[in-house]
């Protein structure tokens, strides 16, 4: 027995889980047990053990009391002669595992013990059952409502219920918040969802949706002045007062506006002067040490740039790559440089395997394992292999991955089950990486779209005997199939967005998402729509970029729009090659062009196209980084372009014979300035992936 005293020390008597111990001090005894040991107890919860404290001599006494963390005791204790009192010791683990601790009372030491353990998890409470846990007995506690009592279950989407048996049963929940410009509607598991309603745009074009809660949806006059029709310096269709009329335009009227590389163009003698346009440089640029690197850079609601480098294997025997996740600000400042040790294959460059969902930089570094990065601290917030819950099988390999934008991670990849090839659909919680659910479908699976409820839109292609056979399919977002439409193409039927109830397929076709019925037919003539997805500022309008499949016109790169249904042709360009699209705040059209090689006179240029047909802008892009300022060099465009609403980045090769260099990937930025370029398409499909930040669904 370890243990100091005062001389003077009234007698005390601690009654505890252990036989006490006597000591006689003059006029008075003290008693007090070798140890006092706490039951075990969850962590955080306090456990409260008493001591009975008795003073056998005639004198009073106060003691000065403490305890050494995570034990607690009060300061002071009145023990009045001859009489019992109780001292409350405390409890309250802060970690797994035996503590131990020491309970002073004045000079005496008293030896305490006790046990941190987990509490269970106990599950959500019902609308008919209180579920809570109890620290004392380390157990759940359900407790029912009294039967026949009201309830109301918001996550079973009922309303007016009744409790039976622990059950709300009752009617479905109408959701009904009271505002027209939302579509209301009950998800279970997830409650009431209200989503903005997409109001059809008038066909007036000087007219534009509006909604009011009240009254739903209406239109009201565009700005006076804003283009309805052809412009010309002789004759201006143009709208006043929500009415379009064809006008003389005034001296000095803007003709055409100014961009990055061209001042404004005005009306002088009804003529349209326009300044000379110059080439657009660089304003800063990014050398990678992958070899292999492939940008394909996304972007947070602030602008910054975000993508994965992963370099070559460090051990032929046993490849290990080290893929890097990087971020800069939107005019070239480092944020951060995560790097990550992975086995396998590098995949992080592929535009549908990165994204950001839930403040989290997420990206696929090998065939199967999810890696994520905070947006923020750069710091590695989770990874490792996407394990599949479909015992026996294993996900292999992953193909895609699209956001919800409600914390669930919607995740494509093949399985190694069975001999036939097999697919596996995963929803992942976005801030854990833990599978939450999966469907295994034969096949392989296409292109993945996201519509605003959360379901997923994915072509599914799989053998029907010696036929390939092909499916339009929706996913639920609890996983169920809602419907499996055949289509007659495996290649160009993929979807490529999705416009409020409308999926457009990558021929421009449109079908419902709902049903998968079909609502336009695919386009005919000597156009390929190849695998480039369109951009719409609402869901009756979208851009669609084609080429030329005839050989009289192999570098012909047509743009057209489709509004209510009706296409028409907005511009052709000479191009070999055209890069996606994108959507700026102005509702225009913006793309990169390639003509031609490098060094055979190669041209990349970006363009900005009005929805009426009027270029807004067309610069010619050079890369005067590698070479002197003397000879510029065109931009050789490499494959992968991001637009942030004003930065455009564009990964360039710089492979050069006979200039006797070979350059390392690069990414040069260009400032297309705020005039030009007023930010991205504040909804719709502004962009490849859906939004900025890769999540491959509308904004």
């Amino acid at each position: 027995m370890a243990g100091r005293m005062r001389i003077g020390l009234l007698a005390l008597l601690l009654v505890a889980c252990a036989e006490p111990s006597v000591v006689s001090l003059g006029s008075a005894e003290l008693s007090f047990p070798e140890r006092v040991d706490f039951l075990p107890t969850a962590l955080n919860f306090p456990r409260t053990q008493a001591v009975q404290v008795v003073n056998r001599s005639r004198v009073a006494r106060s003691l000065t009391i403490s305890a050494t963390p995570p034990f607690t005791a009060a300061a002071t204790l009145e023990v009045p002669g001859g009489t019992e009192v109780s001292l409350d010791v405390v409890f309250t683990p802060l970690a797994l595992g035996p503590v131990t601790g020491t309970l002073f009372l004045d000079d005496v030491e008293v030896p305490l013990s006790g046990e941190g353990v987990e509490a269970p998890a106990c599950g959500p409470s019902s609308a008919c059952e209180l579920v809570h846990f109890d620290p004392d007995s380390l157990t759940c506690v359900h407790t029912r409502q009294e039967e026949g009592s009201s309830c109301a279950d918001e996550l079973l989407c009922i309303e007016a219920g009744t409790c039976r048996s622990g059950v709300c049963v009752g009617q479905a929940a109408r959701c009904d918040d009271r505002d027209a410009c939302t579509t209301d509607a009950c998800a279970i598991g997830r409650g009431c969802q209200h989503s903005t309603t997409e109001c059809t745009a008038p066909a007036n074009p000087c007219l534009a949706p509006t909604c009011d809660p009240l009254l739903g949806c209406g239109s009201a006059p565009v700005q006076d002045g804003t283009p309805c029709g052809a412009v010309s310096c002789a004759l201006a269709n143009i709208c006043l007062a929500g009415a379009c009329r064809a006008v003389v335009p005034p001296e000095g009227f803007t003709c055409s506006p100014e961009s990055a590389c061209r001042g404004e163009g005005v009306c002088r003698q009804q003529a349209c002067v326009v300044p000379q346009a110059t080439d657009l440089s660089p304003r800063w640029s990014y050398v990678s040490s992958d070899s292999d690197f492939r940008f394909e850079g996304i972007n947070d609601a602030q602008g910054n740039w975000y993508w994965v480098e992963c370099g070559g294997p460090t051990k032929p025997t046993n490849p290990t790559y080290r893929c890097t996740a990087v971020s800069f600000t939107p005019d070239g400042f480092e944020r951060f440089r995560t790097d990550t040790v992975i086995n396998g294959l590098p995949r992080g460059g592929s535009r549908r395997t990165q994204l950001l969902a839930g403040g989290l930089f997420i990206f696929v570094a090998d065939e199967a394992t999810l890696v994520a990065i905070n947006a923020t601290s750069g710091t590695l917030a989770w990874h490792g292999p996407l394990l599949s819950q479909l015992s026996p099988s294993r996900i292999t390999q992953v193909s895609q991955l699209a956001d919800d934008g409600r914390g669930t991670l919607w995740v494509a990849g093949q399985s190694n089950l069975g001999i036939r090839p097999m697919a596996v659909l995963s929803r992942v919680q976005v801030s854990t990486g833990v599978v939450q659910s999966e469907t295994l479908v034969e096949g392989e699976l296409g292109r993945l779209v996201l519509d605003a409820q959360g379901a997923a839109l994915v072509q599914r292609n799989w053998l029907a005997g010696p036929v390939l056979a092909s499916a339009l399919e929706r996913y639920e977002p609890d996983g169920s199939l809602t419907f499996s439409q055949r289509l007659t193409s495996s290649t160009d039927q993929a979807p490529a967005m999705v416009l409020g109830d409308r999926v457009v397929l990558i021929d421009d076709s449109v079908r419902s998402a709902r049903d998968g019925s079909l609502l336009e037919s695919p386009v005919t003539g000597p156009w390929s729509f190849d695998d480039w997805p369109g951009v719409a500022g609402s869901s009756t309008g979208r851009f669609r970029i084609s080429r030329s499949i005839l050989d009289a016109e192999p570098d012909t790169i047509a743009l057209s729009r489709v509004d209510n249904g009706v296409r028409s042709e907005l511009l052709r360009v000479l191009a070999s090659e055209a890069t996606d699209l994108q959507l700026t705040a102005a509702g225009d059209a913006l793309f990169i062009t390639v003509l031609g090689l490098w060094n055979s006179g190669a041209e990349t240029r970006v363009h900005q196209v009005h929805r009426l047909g009027q270029e807004v802008m067309s610069c010619r892009l050079i890369d005067d980084d590698v070479v002197t300022p003397e000879w510029p060099l065109p931009v050789q465009y490499g494959g992968g372009t991001g637009f942030n609403g004003r930065w455009l980045a564009v990964r360039t090769t710089s492979d050069c014979p006979s200039c006797d260099f070979w350059g390392p990937p690069r990414v040069v930025f260009f400032d297309l300035g705020r005039t030009s370029s007023p930010g991205l398409g504040s909804s719709g499909w502004v962009g490849p992936r859906g939004t900025p930040a890769g999540s491959h669904r509308a904004r």
